[in-house]
């Protein structure tokens, strides 16, 4: 599936930490599939800042990221977890706009 800057950043954040043993496994492959290599950061710019807020917010350069979006192959598993929290935020009405166009690719095109 591609996937633009702000799409993996924001599945970084869905990817659940807890969980049995060989979800862990799938889900750990998966983030090292979407996280970023030190060579994407490089090339993205992509850097931490403390935001207006004083919490932690990540920059990236739009240009850098136009260029180029990956192609990150996502196992069944991995995408039923992602599909399931991203319908559960909605659910709630806790969707915010960082994960839109996740939303679209993973739940909506996915029907």
């Amino acid at each position: 599936m591609k996937l633009e800057v702000h799409e993996r950043l924001a599945l970084l954040t869905l990817l659940p930490n807890e969980g049995d043993y060989a979800a862990l496994k799938t889900i750990r492959r998966a983030r090292e599939m979407i996280s970023f290599t030190p060579g994407e950061m490089e090339f993205y710019e992509i850097k931490s800042v403390t935001g207006p807020d004083g919490r932690p917010q990540t920059q990236w350069s739009s240009a850098k990221a136009a260029e180029a979006v990956k192609d990150c192959p996502v196992d069944e598993y991995t995408m039923n977890v992602i599909r399931d929290k991203l319908a559960d935020l909605n659910k709630r009405k806790k969707l915010t706009e960082q994960y839109m166009s996740v939303y679209d690719k993973f739940v909506i095109a996915y029907q």
